[in-house]
């Protein structure tokens, strides 16, 4: 029984880390929440771009996977829009920042 107990507890454990690692890989609402106001900005800079109309489809499609829980293809819309305009994010589209 005891050997039942802690094999159990150990497996939950094990289960647990591995959604929390998940979690932190896929990212967060507040990095789509970060990402949208860099757009947002970008956006308001680049009233004249040619491509200002795709980044708002790509923005309105970062909000949609990001508000569904899909937090990393949300944040390479928000990251593709950001391109569009020029503009680098300060967050990677999985939330880590970029060097380079």
């Amino acid at each position: 029984m005891r050997y039942n107990l802690v094999t159990s507890a150990v497996l939950f454990l094990g289960l647990f880390a591995g959604t929390s690692a998940a979690v932190a890989a896929e990212g967060t609402d507040a990095i789509c929440n970060q990402l949208d106001a860099q757009v947002r900005t970008a956006l308001d800079a680049s009233q004249q771009s040619p491509n200002r109309d795709q980044a708002m489809k790509e923005r309105s499609t970062g909000r949609q996977f990001c508000s569904h829980g899909y937090y990393k293809v949300g944040g390479q819309h928000y990251s593709e829009a950001l391109r569009l305009l020029g503009a680098s994010s300060a967050q990677g589209p999985s939330g880590s920042s970029q060097n380079g």
